[in-house]
């Protein structure tokens, strides 16, 4: 296990930079969920509720861009996350 030692002083930038890092694995837990398990929570409220293949196809396209977003930032999610299986 390696540590990491965070030096920040009284400054606004240091003290937002302290708040990022230390919500850094809950937003690695947030981008997973998005990109991983909410497609399938949609896709199954689309088939509950009967929805249109016009439905279905918008759920593509927003999916898609949503990965382009990803792709764009650098985001990989599986470098952040490890499931266990």
């Amino acid at each position: 296990m390696r540590k990491t030692i965070l030096e920040y002083g009284d400054s606004e930038d240091d003290k937002m930079e302290l708040k990022r890092v230390m919500k850094a694995g809950d937003m690695a837990s947030l981008l997973f969920e998005i990109q991983v398990n909410m497609k399938r929570r949609i896709i199954h409220t689309l088939d509950t509720d009967d929805a249109t293949e016009a439905e279905y196809d918008l759920l593509e396209k927003v999916w898609g861009r949503i990965n382009e977003e990803f792709d764009a930032h650098g985001i990989c999610i599986d470098k952040l996350i490890t499931t266990k299986q």
